[in-house]
């Protein structure tokens, strides 16, 4: 039984020539020939941004054609995917959206009754080795944030999400226009002034930041379990952001602080930075580089 950990993916395809490989590149059997002594009892690890559910249906909330290829695709490998959730992922698909500002607006008028339900639920939620996961496929699952999971016989505290950087000018709040007509010229209008921003409840959602109850939760686990194998987290702690020279320290970075000081780990792997790096105290940045640690 092994477990294998890589950095974000972005979705099942490449994007763009220097971008990110996408999940159906990095884990075919050409770029990840370990597969081919793997099983359903060996794990491949993302650390956030898996970005397999993105797309925003406006009928019915379900997957389109081509992501349910790519999930597919996923599921009939060899061994089992586990993804924590990042910033760059449709959390409302994911884990469900009550919010009826969004519901409400033009964005969703030809939303079926069945699609309503998709949306405001999510992929199914369920019990999984000592922790909470959405399920996608039978081999495809996402780790919710704040449980410590027992995966071949190793602690394993998982935390995702984190702050987007490429929303510096806003967001874009669909329901603040009256149609989708008044919407796309506000959209162009911020394009062609070349804003860095995103649309909320399309391409960025607020649930990118955990919650308070979500961030005591994963805290109290850290406390009473004092010690685990591993952590796998999307963004990093705020010292080794700083060690790496970011400035945009925030609220979660000093969270994974906290975690530290009452928890020993024997290895933590992030991702986010888009970045392959040793960093101090046992921690390893990871893009595309897939590694076995187990």
């Amino acid at each position: 039984m092994a477990i294998f950990v890589t950095g974000d993916t972005h979705g099942a395809q490449r994007h763009g020539i220097n971008s990110v490989d996408g999940f159906m590149n990095r884990l075919s059997t050409d770029s990840f020939p370990e597969q081919k002594g793997m099983n359903k009892n060996d794990y491949v690890i993302i650390c956030g941004d898996f970005g397999g559910i993105w797309a925003t249906d406006q009928e019915n909330a379900s997957e389109t054609e081509e992501e349910k290829y790519s999930l597919d695709w996923l599921d009939k490998k060899p061994f089992t995917t586990l993804f924590i959730p990042g910033n760059h992922e449709n959390y409302d698909r994911l884990m469900g959206n009550t919010d009826k500002r969004l519901l409400n607006c033009w964005l969703y008028k030809r939303l079926t009754e069945k699609g309503l339900d998709q949306l405001i639920n999510g992929y199914p939620q369920a019990d999984w080795h000592g922790g909470k996961i959405r399920c996608i496929r039978d081999s495809v699952m996402m780790l919710e944030p704040g449980y410590i999971f027992d995966i071949n016989g190793r602690s394993c505290f998982a935390f995702g999400g984190a702050r987007s950087h490429d929303i510096r000018d806003g967001i874009l709040e669909p329901w603040n226009y009256k149609d989708s007509q008044e919407f796309n010229a506000e959209y162009r209008h911020w394009w062609q002034e070349r804003r860095s921003f995103r649309v909320f409840g399309t391409s960025w959602w607020p649930q990118e930041m955990p919650d308070q109850e979500t961030m005591e939760r994963g805290l109290k686990e850290a406390e009473r379990t004092k010690s685990v194998d591993f952590v796998f987290t999307h963004d990093a702690p705020a010292s080794d952001k700083i060690y790496l020279g970011y400035s945009d320290i925030d609220e979660l970075n000093r969270y994974f602080e906290k975690v530290i000081s009452v928890m020993s780990y024997r290895k933590w792997f992030c991702g986010h930075l888009h970045d392959n790096r040793n960093l101090p105290g046992d921690k390893i940045l990871l893009y595309e580089q897939i590694v076995q640690i187990d």
